[in-house]
């Protein structure tokens, strides 16, 4: 095991029930997750992420692989022998004990003296901002408050690694951006590995040093942030990390700046010079929604041109969904800034440019 992995997934593979019912929620996964690190396990419904989290917990046994924490091999150690902690959906706080109950509860388990209970209590206090609300009971808690006692909690033995089951999926918008914040805030203060499982691609972004993106049991890429949002490894990660514009198109030749690319339509753009392709390959070209750039229609020949066909306003942007050719659509979406200095409305024509740079050739 490298010195700098907490955990190490070794091909680990897990099936539930037998025969023609068999189903294998995770299959073959092979993945290291470093020390202190913030590391996050991103897919839809059923993709197996809750399955790997619950094997690294102990709460499951691998059909086959193994599972290495610091070193020591930990595939068939039962759960209450590793330190590992997990934070649920639910919390399961206990509601007729207090914050500071509640918090030394697992510390009073371990058999730990009370000398050392009562400082690790209030330093877990002290590190989740509720020093004030000790003696309450933690019926009379908010959604967020409950959730710092359940991170407390989770964080007062001092594990090894912290698991969160999509901890945030309670909380209200407002409540889970400020959660995220703090979060992270937590992971960087304690220094404990923290692996944390959603379907939100935007909590996995804001939160994440490294992001693994999961479907049908399996790793389709292990990134970060920045790498799997701008360089996806296939079209399902980058339809389901953010928003992304698909272009099926056939590859004409040679330009300049890189390859020419047709649309079924015959329009043709610019995308990035490749080695992999030639004259005739097809292949979808995908470019974010941020990075297309819209003006009115000039009327002059060449580029892509496109009709409004619906417009988005929210605040900060507007998203445009403009229809370029035989039905084929692009999102678009543009920062509103007075000094743009044009309005446009549905029903308008315009020309769209896909900077090369933003391009990215997907192999499904």
């Amino acid at each position: 095991m490298a010195p700098n992995n907490a955990v190490e997934i070794w091909r680990v593979t897990k099936i539930y029930g037998s025969g023609d019912g068999a189903v294998t929620a995770v299959n073959d996964v092979t993945l290291n997750i470093g020390t202190n690190e913030f590391f996050t396990l991103l897919g839809p419904s059923g993709c197996g992420k809750t399955s790997l989290l619950r094997l690294i917990a102990g709460f499951e046994y691998p059909a086959s692989g193994d599972i290495i924490l610091d070193g020591e091999t930990i595939t068939a150690t039962p759960p209450y022998k590793r330190p590992i902690n997990t934070v649920f959906q639910s919390y399961a706080l206990f509601p007729h004990m207090t914050v500071a109950e509640n918090i030394g509860f697992g510390l009073k388990m371990l058999d730990l003296p009370k000398a050392e209970i009562e400082p690790r209590v209030a330093e877990m206090l002290r590190l989740v901002r509720m020093e004030a609300l000790a003696s309450r009971p933690v019926s009379k808690l908010s959604g967020g408050q409950q959730q710092r006692v359940a991170l407390a909690r989770a964080l007062a033995p001092c594990p090894k690694v912290l698991l969160l089951d999509e901890p945030l999926s309670a909380l209200d918008y407002k409540l889970r951006k400020e959660m995220q914040v703090e979060l992270k805030r937590l992971q960087a203060e304690t220094g404990v590995t923290f692996i944390f499982v959603t379907h939100d691609q935007e909590e996995a972004l804001t939160m994440s040093d490294r992001i693994a993106v999961m479907s049908g049991g399996k790793l389709l890429q292990v990134g970060g942030p920045r790498e799997i949002y701008n360089h996806p490894a296939n079209r399902f990660v980058a339809s389901f990390i953010g928003e992304a514009n698909f272009l099926d198109v056939t590859v004409t030749g040679e330009t300049g700046e890189g390859l020419s690319l047709a649309l079924a339509s015959g329009e043709t753009f610019t995308g990035p010079a490749s080695d992999e392709l030639s004259a005739g390959a097809k292949v979808t070209a995908m470019i974010r929604p941020e990075h297309v750039r819209l003006q009115p229609a000039s009327g002059e020949a060449g580029g892509l041109t496109g009709t409004i066909e619906n417009i988005a306003y929210i605040g900060t942007d507007t998203y445009y969904h403009v229809v370029i050719s035989q039905g084929q659509a692009l999102s678009v979406r543009l920062q509103n800034r007075p000094e743009d200095g044009f309005t446009l409305e549905t029903g308008d024509r315009v020309s769209l440019s896909l900077p090369v740079s933003a391009l990215r050739y997907l192999k499904d």
